[in-house]
């Protein structure tokens, strides 16, 4: 399936010799706790008993998790391009979701799973009850051997006698992330993921390390030059004057799931976004808009609080941003908004509710709310039902404008939509291309019934994507799988295409000034409305570990235990030929976001 993405014989044997070093270095891990248990028996052989049944166990334990690992990595590749890794257990925390999904998108290779994971402990376990553990054969050379192997266990775990022990740094060897992880076994893929989540907090280290005080200088220098900073303590904190009249107008963010600008045909994609397409004709439309990580949570992240991606997860499952983290939600508050968060499956998943709630947002409306909808799948309601009741809630009177997060799911594996709602595109139903051609025909209902009912008249609306689906390539960043659509619909800049180079973390800003309400935020987003006429643009996109900071003219790739590395843009290219020495503005990005979040930087109060 991805031999295509392999250049040669030297990269199927850096593959199969770190793929060797790797599984050798899991296996002396594994073994360790048994083996050192041995060991101590030794000095008290009253354990004896004890040892010989925890070594069976544990073994037989890990050999399990060994052959379930191998049996979801195929589906686990097609889907994210990767071996398992953190993702594999965090969406454990959601098993409801999970557990359909892989049952209506993956039934038969989870039936295959299930059938090998059973007969290899089966097996195996009859096997061990018909043999006796090396220990239970107590003699001089057996004890010797044990004492020789220590030097064994230290050597073999570490693959080798260098500086530091293996990781995947060191059986990377291509620009390729996909074929960089499959040296890796998938139980050493997740079990490393689980070691890292730990440093976290300092997870710009992963690229190296400038000083504090010249990142925020390089991070003030790139805001707007509107900005008037208010707060030492809090760098990025600054006001500027919006660029129009305070009118109290209400502001709906619709939220596409998945929607990336490969399905948009006015973006150059497939044609299954009509509707779309002819919010072009109406709106501020940006074809140069890109998402800033490949997770709905990292998207939500940059829409609503502007904040840069980091390697750790987003903030919206981040201990530390659980309380008085800035989101847009508080700016609107101060302006006297009725703050709310509509979603049709259980907001609960990737902690949104919970996130949202401690942040300004004053209610969540999810699946649990909607009364007789016509139409649920695993991910909750359809988008046509989950529209319906924005509708409804936003027609309801009220003596404050409303702010309106409205975030999609039938675009979601399984893929699952009402019937008879569209003219497929493919002929099996449950595809990504007839879920996507679901999704804009429920936005296009929703938009045609706000301008019909003059909705859009006291209305801003901003439609964006929070990812691209299924986000691959053979680059370090695959940059296109990163171009999403997005678009304004407002009286106050009426229609224009924009092919300004923009990231997810600009639009709050420029929201914010569209509607006239002029605050104190540390976004560092700029504000599009004021932009200077030299502005170029930037992007800032994390993948996995990887990193890359874009301008119209070059590329910066940051990679863990990596020096940075700049290429050019030429004609939209990026071209390999030639590899530069950046400055130190795409390493600024990189730790602010660490930095901001670990000393709590990213507030309006102390």
């Amino acid at each position: 399936m991805y031999v295509d993405r392999l250049s040669g014989f030297n990269d199927l044997s850096q593959i199969l010799w770190g793929g060797f070093r790797i599984d050798v270095a899991t296996l002396f891990q594994i073994l360790t706790v048994p083996y050192l248990l041995i060991l101590l028996s030794l000095i008290l052989p009253r354990l004896t008993s004890f040892v010989d049944r925890f070594t069976r166990w544990w073994c037989w334990s890990f050999l399990i998790i060994l052959v379930l690992m191998e049996c979801a990595t195929p589906s686990f590749l097609f889907e994210y391009n990767a071996r398992p890794n953190r993702l594999f257990f965090e969406y454990l925390s959601s098993p409801n979701e999970v557990a359909g999904m892989l049952l209506k998108g993956y039934f038969l290779q989870m039936l295959v799973a299930v059938v090998l994971v059973i007969s290899s402990a089966w097996l195996t376990r009859s096997w061990l009850k018909s043999h006796d553990p090396i220990h239970s054969q107590r003699s001089i050379k057996n004890t010797l051997l044990l004492l020789l192997l220590i030097p064994v266990f230290f050597v073999a775990i570490r693959s080798g006698f260098q500086h530091r022990p293996i990781n995947p740094a060191m059986v990377a060897f291509s620009q390729d992330r996909l074929l960089n992880t499959l040296p890796l076994n998938s139980t050493y893929s997740v079990l490393y993921a689980i070691y890292q989540m730990k440093n976290e907090a300092s997870a710009s280290e992963l690229y190296g390390n400038i000083d504090s005080d010249r990142m925020i200088e390089i991070i003030r220098a790139n805001m707007t030059k509107h900005a008037v900073f208010t707060d030492k303590n809090r760098p990025t904190l600054h006001t500027q004057k919006a660029s129009f009249p305070f009118k109290k107008k209400n502001l709906i963010i619709v939220v596409e799931e998945s929607l990336g600008a490969q399905f948009v045909g006015s973006l150059g994609g497939l044609p299954l976004t009509p509707n779309i397409d002819k919010w072009k004709e109406k709106s501020w439309f940006f074809n140069n808009l890109y998402a800033t990580g490949t997770r709905s949570a990292r998207g939500l992240e940059a829409i609503t609080t502007g904040f840069l991606p980091s390697p750790a997860r987003a903030v919206l499952k981040l201990p530390k941003a659980q309380s008085n983290f800035y989101t847009i939600a508080q700016s609107m508050r101060e302006a006297g908004y009725e703050n709310s968060f509509i979603y049709g499956g259980e907001s609960h998943f990737d902690n949104m509710k919970g996130f949202f709630l401690a942040n300004g947002f004053d209610f969540t409306i999810d699946q649990n709310d909607y009364k007789n909808p016509e139409f649920k799948g695993n991910w909750g309601v359809s988008d046509g039902d989950l529209f319906n009741n924005a509708i409804e809630y936003l027609n309801k009177p009220s003596d404050k404008p409303k702010f309106s997060l409205i975030f999609s799911s039938s675009n979601h594996t399984p893929f699952e939509y009402p019937d008879n709602k569209i003219e497929q595109y493919d002929k099996e139903k449950h595809t990504v291309n007839n879920a996507v051609k679901y999704a804009d025909f429920a936005l296009g209902k929703f938009l045609d019934e706000l301008e019909s009912n003059d909705m859009l008249k006291d209305s801003i609306v901003l439609v964006v994507a929070d990812h691209d689906a299924r986000v691959m390539g053979d680059e370090m960043v695959p940059i296109n799988r990163f171009h999403i659509p997005g678009f304004i619909i407002s009286e106050e800049v009426g229609q224009k295409v924009d092919d300004t180079l923009v990231s997810q973390i600009d639009l709050a800003p420029t929201l914010l000034s569209l509607l006239g309400i002029e605050t104190a935020t540390p976004m560092i987003g700029q504000d599009l409305t004021q932009i200077e006429a030299d502005y170029q643009g930037r992007a800032v996109m994390q993948y996995a570990n990887n990193q890359a900071y874009m301008t119209e003219d070059h590329i910066v790739y940051l990679q863990p235990e990596k020096k940075p590395i700049q290429y050019a843009i030429k004609s939209g290219n990026i071209d390999f030929s030639q590899a530069f020495i950046p400055d130190d503005t795409a390493l600024a990005h990189a730790q602010f976001s660490s930095w901001a979040y670990n000393n709590e930087k990213y507030r309006l109060v102390e």
